[in-house]
């Protein structure tokens, strides 16, 4: 009985390989992340974080002197975490793309999803009392994407 032939290796077939993360500055999203880049570091695929703008997007301090507005020090709340997530991964040998989205969190994160046809999405439980109890944007996400969620 002959062998069955392998078939090269294709894209998508490894496990994990578009991970996309959700991050804010919360320990739960922290904790998140953590677990989006030991995932993804393993599957040797490519952590996207997404970051929601809201509609007060923050820019640079009002006191910052205008030398530095341009740089990553001058960068708003937002920018700054995402630049420092962004390192993070890096540090740790991981493919790492950001994305800041002017949109509520859930759909943010959804969009991206989408746009990357994502294996995987990593999100915190959202809720900030130490509880497991999911909050309205892990709820939305698992209702909104096709792909395996990981609330951590």
């Amino acid at each position: 009985m002959a062998r069955p032939q392998r078939r090269p290796h294709e894209r998508g077939t490894r496990l994990f390989e578009t991970v996309v993360a959700g991050c804010t500055d919360s320990r739960g999203a922290d904790q998140a992340f953590r677990r989006a880049l030991e995932l993804t570091r393993a599957a040797g695929g490519t952590l996207h974080i997404v970051c929601a703008l809201g509609d007060s997007h923050d820019g640079p301090p009002p006191h910052l002197p205008s030398e530095f507005r341009h740089t990553a020090a001058g960068a708003g709340r937002t920018e700054w975490h995402m630049y420092q997530l962004r390192f993070r991964a890096e540090s740790a040998q991981v493919r790492v793309e950001t994305h800041a989205v002017l949109a509520p969190p859930a759909d943010a994160i959804t969009k991206i999803v989408a746009d990357e046809g994502a294996d995987l999405v990593v999100v915190g439980t959202g809720s900030g009392h130490g509880t497991r109890q999911l909050s309205g944007v892990p709820k939305a996400v698992m209702d909104s994407v096709s792909c395996a969620v990981l609330v951590v």
